[in-house]
């Protein structure tokens, strides 16, 4: 633990700049604000599923969020350097409209499954919604690593000889105590579990338990790619151009995607964004990021799972 808050540190002394950092603590609670209060994410993100048009939606409200971050706190430290190259905007948008478009690709739900059960085509839908970001981005960033990034150890952080990764356990471990608290609150309820197994029977001749994990195995690899993109691609694959600067921009972003979520949850990978943001950068590597992400996200699972079965609520 004492390791990572080293690093947390020593990242932050090097990186604070007192008007990019009172910038970027506005935005992201003005979008708060403007999402929780207003609807932000559902009339704009939601709405664009509804009339077909979320695959160039989506990707263009997260370029208008990212980069009404970086831009003016590149400009209150200074890095003019940085706002006159092209490498800045073009690789940061590339990694962004790749991301959206993911999320706002759904016209394999448009598929016709001959010879299924409704509920196994709502399964397969669902595993599908999770597996898609990995398939939608495997040829074009391993292009990208292979041509523009060779520089770069390993895959935007999924690198050898990763650091401090008994720390990393040790940090979720403490986080558990949090996690269960926070499960029964009820946005939480509301929320937790994401697979349902009760809403779904005779999966394919598979017991409960046997599609219950195949999905959670779906579920974690998706946080695979949410680490790849935030810290991956927007920390360790912008550095050379921007430096630590990437952190701050990537944890604005980081907390939009959340806006479906309760509004504790966005708060909180806030701060999450930022700790896992600068240790990507310290370390070069993301798989502490990865592990912890899954970890809590699989704890908040089984405690979704705990309140149906055990605690009927």
């Amino acid at each position: 633990m004492k390791s990572l808050a080293g690093e947390v540190i020593e990242f932050a002394k090097k990186d604070f700049n007192k008007k990019a950092y009172f910038f970027a603590a506005l935005l992201v609670i003005i979008l708060l604000i403007a999402n929780y209060e207003f609807g932000l994410e559902e009339h704009i993100v939601r709405e664009s599923f509804s009339v077909g048009k979320s695959w160039w939606v989506v990707p263009i409200f997260y370029l208008v969020i990212y980069f009404a971050a970086a831009i003016p706190t590149l400009i209150f430290r200074k890095e003019f350097g940085t706002l006159r190259s092209p490498a800045f905007y073009l690789k940061s948008s590339f990694f962004i409209v790749l991301y959206g478009f993911s999320l706002g690709f759904y016209k394999y739900s448009d598929l016709t499954f001959v010879g299924l059960l409704d509920t196994e085509v709502v399964y397969v839908t669902m595993l599908i919604s999770q597996l898609k970001g990995a398939v939608i981005f495997f040829l074009p960033v391993l292009l990208m690593k292979l041509t523009i990034d060779k520089q770069i150890n390993g895959i935007y952080g999924i690198a050898r000889h990763p650091k401090h990764l008994n720390a990393y356990l040790m940090l979720f471990v403490v986080m558990v105590p949090f996690l269960i608290l926070t499960s029964f609150t009820g946005d939480f309820l509301k929320a937790y579990p994401q697979f349902c197994p009760w809403h779904f029977e005779d999966i394919f001749g598979m017991s409960t338990w046997e599609y219950t994990v195949l999905y959670e195995l779906a579920y974690a690899l998706d946080f695979v790619m949410t680490e790849l993109v935030f810290r991956g691609m927007l920390v360790i694959g912008l550095m050379a151009v921007m430096g630590r600067s990437a952190v701050l921009p990537m944890v604005a972003l980081y907390c939009t995607i959340h806006f479906a979520k309760p509004v504790v949850e966005a708060i909180s990978s806030i701060f999450g964004g930022y700790i896992l943001g600068a240790l990507a950068y310290q370390t070069r590597h993301i798989w502490g990021g990865i592990m912890v992400h899954i970890c809590i996200a699989i704890t908040m699972e089984i405690m979704g799972f705990v309140h149906y079965y055990l605690l009927k609520n």
